[in-house]
């Protein structure tokens, strides 16, 4: 069983691993006298062996249980929680998830030092559009409420004149 964790070196990420750290060892304390094995792995520095079970850092944390028996593994789909692992473990175990094939020779972790992994940076050009479509909403909003407060405010002024007429 792969833990599969974001170890990027970002505050957000470093987070986001200890605590999922932190639920794989609760998960292990208390599944400690269960038939199999847990680990985890960098996606971040181990990307070649993650991509092996479809995973990238993007999707972390996750949680894979090969089964070298059988040259399968299967995929915790939902919260990374110490209930829902829990849950997906008991599914594994009595045989009600769906199985993939893999290649047991890629099933191979390579020596690699990660504290040599230059850190994940983002796509400069995605980050443009994303700054643009959030500029462009914020704009959508501003214009949105000066709408709403001129006609609040025309609602107010024909209220205020029909006052005005009644009074005559």
């Amino acid at each position: 069983m792969f833990g599969f964790l974001d170890g990027r070196t970002n505050k957000h990420s470093k987070k986001n691993f200890e605590n999922s750290a932190k639920v794989l060892e609760d998960v292990y304390n208390k599944n400690v006298n269960k038939p199999y094995s847990f680990g985890w792995i960098n996606t971040t520095c181990h990307e070649n062996f993650s991509n092996v079970f479809n995973v990238n850092a993007e999707q972390t944390p996750t949680l894979v249980v090969y089964i070298p028996s059988i040259d399968s593994y299967t995929t915790l789909f939902g919260s990374f929680n110490v209930e829902n692992i829990d849950n997906f473990i008991d599914k594994v175990i009595h045989g009600k998830t769906s199985l993939y094939k893999v290649d047991r020779e890629k099933v191979i972790i390579p020596t690699v030092k990660c504290e040599k992994i230059v850190e994940y940076t983002e796509n400069l050009e995605e980050d443009e559009v994303l700054k643009e479509y959030l500029d462009d909403q914020k704009r959508k909003k501003e214009e949105e409420q000066r709408e709403r407060k001129r006609l609040e405010e025309n609602m107010e002024y024909k209220k205020s004149n029909k006052k005005k007429k009644s009074d005559l």
